[in-house]
């Protein structure tokens, strides 16, 4: 069976997309919302006060089949430096979505994600929970190619992924149980959409961001089903002083490996305590890596996986592009991301194998608890 990354002409005119060029559409609606498909715009932030914020907007809720009609779903959560959370989740009817294909403007009932020409707005009222945020581009919006994952003899399914502020300004004015702050910090914003469950074609992922000193980080693994040859599809954003330095796609550019793995005594799914990520720029080498310190958030999917979020150590090594020495070491704390979709039934079987018993898939889910 075929995976791939979409990096030739013909992929470039298939989706209408020139490379390095990004367009203002594509962080419109992409998809026809009930015609088995998944959608997702996703905002994260880290606030100066220590809390870190989270919003999505869904077509349909990322627990259910893409097969499933139209269902606008917003999730929201917010994490306190002490660990306490404010979970927050808003489903409405068909009629409650709009959004536009020209660039992005999504509403969901009172909710709204929008992009202008100073960058984001979103609003989200649910309950007690207001929350206003503004998010500014510091680094060039990224497509890893087309930003598209082929699968299947004639590509015919697909899971597409576009960061678009890889690294912003964030003001947040957050309003709970009548208490209200004013709040700065930085922020993040990516684009998801599919036409088939990540279930169906993927054994796990990881994603990770991080910000470290000038540096801005962006990771992406898939790991494909053993019907994919357990196909291995990783992307590098490496950015420094708001240019970006290294673009790398593809098994042939990443070097992308898990180290320490073991089975997780609450999931019984398998993690890697340390990701290691390897790729070129223009006159450097970089070598970048999660070192998983605890955890930060587990959903439980029983028998069909999980979705587990961690918190630790992310180092950039930085080396001449003959590897003679070492340029600079840069280190941070940061929060990534497993989404494991193991059925768990067998475990004498290899990762991937096993029956799949539910049509179910997407990353980022924090309350159901993030997201898909």
């Amino acid at each position: 069976m075929h995976a791939v990354i979409g990096s030739l002409p013909r992929h470039y005119q298939r989706l209408n997309l020139t490379p390095d060029v990004i367009q203002p559409w594509e962080d419109g609606l992409r998809t026809d919302p009930a015609q088995g498909t998944f959608e997702w715009w996703y905002c994260d932030a880290h606030l100066a006060d220590g809390s870190t914020l989270t919003v999505e907007f869904h077509t349909k809720p990322p627990f259910v089949s893409p097969r499933a009609p139209l269902t606008p779903f917003v999730l929201l959560t917010l994490t306190r430096p002490d660990g306490s959370r404010t979970d927050r989740q808003y489903t409405g009817e068909p009629a409650d979505f709009t959004a536009s294909r020209e660039e992005c403007d999504v509403v969901i009932g009172p909710h709204t994600f929008r992009s202008g020409p100073d960058g984001y707005t979103i609003h989200v009222e649910i309950e007690d929970t207001v929350v206003d945020l503004t998010l500014t581009a510091q680094v060039p919006p990224w497509r890893p190619e087309t930003g598209h994952a082929f699968f299947g003899p004639d590509e015919e399914h697909y899971i597409a992924w576009l960061p678009v502020v890889a690294h912003g300004k964030v003001e947040a004015r957050l309003t709970i149980d009548g208490e209200t702050q004013e709040l700065t910090g930085s922020g993040y914003h990516d684009h998801n959409w599919g036409n088939i469950a990540p279930r169906k074609v993927l054994d796990h992922w990881y994603w990770g961001r991080a910000r470290l000193g000038e540096y801005t980080v962006v990771t992406l693994m898939f790991a494909g089903h053993e019907r994919y040859d357990k196909a291995v599809l990783p992307a590098v954003l490496v950015a420094k002083s708001g240019r970006i330095i290294a673009s790398a796609v593809g098994a042939d550019a990443v070097g992308c490996t898990e180290k320490e793995v073991f089975v997780h005594d609450d999931s019984k799914v398998q993690v890697a305590d340390r990701l290691e990520y390897r790729c070129a720029g223009d006159d450097s080498t970089f070598t970048i890596t999660f070192q998983r310190d605890q955890d930060a958030f587990l959903l439980n999917f029983g028998t069909a996986g999980a979705y587990h979020r961690f918190l630790g150590e992310v180092t950039l090594q930085r080396a001449a592009a003959d590897g003679s020495e070492e340029v600079e070491t840069v280190q941070g704390r940061t929060l990534w991301e497993l989404l494991h979709f193991d059925s768990k039934t067998n475990r004498s079987t290899e990762v991937g194998s096993g029956a799949d018993p539910h049509d179910t898939g997407h990353v980022r889910i924090p309350v159901i608890g993030h997201q898909a």
